[in-house]
């Protein structure tokens, strides 16, 4: 990935994050609408991480085996007539594929599980964390600019923007309720903005200084696993269960927060639509384009 093109994305990332913040400081946004955005970005978190994330992270990972099979013919070139060697070889390899995508698809969960379990407590103490559960979107971001199909980055991309946007405005609007001072709340805003920019820059030049093409292939696909991991957990555990039974768009952010309203047994028709058109979103937009590789 061109490296001004990064750089244009988590600006892009940042500013647009921090303005939308700034939203509640000025005007009343009606809780429908960020309602809608809420589920629209759900939707497309779950989207982009069953029809772009892991099947990019799949196919890093058999090209890192690609290169691993390539590197040993070459040095043992006398395999290549030996057809039951080369068999076993390959089903190695699909096996160690296999357990790669699993482990990484369940760490990145279970991940997720534990910084929101911390969150609740952090939360209950009177702590905000908030900023770090949004480190993963980096890490989503900087392992997909590895891949070189600027397709996929824009997908990511606007999957991570829409999952912070409601969030920035979940944040802010909890702070205002709590009575915390404005100044604060934009330290609060600025950190939460910038972390997600920052760990995309960390994790991108983290793969890239790997010359080796095993080693950087094998780091993207492990990694964009671990997004999914993360994309399906924030989904579909986060954010539409607490839409479902919370009324108070706040509580994006915190259970703790009592609702003033009382909770909706199910999503509204326009959400439970959001909800689809936002995981079929990713897969139309990634559908046609060729692969660079």
């Amino acid at each position: 990935m061109d490296g001004y093109l990064l750089i244009s994305l988590s600006v892009l990332m940042f500013i647009g994050s921090f303005l939308v913040g700034l939203v509640p400081l000025t005007f009343n946004m009606s809780e429908g609408r960020t309602r809608l955005l809420s589920t629209f970005g759900a939707g497309l978190l779950v989207g982009t991480a069953l029809s772009v994330v892991v099947p990019e992270g799949v196919e890093s990972l058999y090209l890192a085996q690609t290169v691993l099979y390539l590197k040993s013919f070459l040095y043992f070139a006398e395999i290549q007539k030996d057809d039951e060697h080369g068999h076993l070889k390959v089903e190695v390899d699909v096996m160690a594929i296999k357990k790669s995508v699993g482990y990484s698809l369940v760490t990145g969960f279970i991940f997720m599980f534990i910084i929101d379990q911390i969150s609740r407590f952090l939360q209950s103490k009177g702590y905000n964390y908030s900023i770090f559960i949004f480190l993963a979107d980096g890490v989503a971001l900087g392992s997909a600019s590895t891949t070189n199909r600027t397709d996929v980055q824009f997908v990511v991309f606007f999957a991570v923007i829409l999952h912070k946007a409601p969030a920035a405005l979940g944040l802010v609007s909890f702070l205002l309720v709590e009575g915390v001072e404005r100044f604060r709340i934009r330290r609060h805003l600025f950190a939460f903005s910038i972390a997600a920019p920052l760990t995309t820059f960390v994790t991108y030049y983290l793969i890239i200084i790997e010359h080796d093409a095993l080693s950087s292939n094998s780091t993207t696909g492990i990694l964009m696993l671990f997004s999914a991991g993360t994309f399906l957990y924030v989904a579909t555990v986060h954010i539409l269960p607490e839409l479902v039974n919370n009324s108070g768009y706040h509580e994006l952010l915190n259970n703790d927060v009592e609702s003033t309203g009382r909770g909706r047994a199910s999503l509204t028709f326009n959400e439970f639509v959001s909800v689809i058109i936002g995981s079929i979103c990713p897969l139309l937009l990634i559908s046609g384009h060729s692969h660079s590789h």
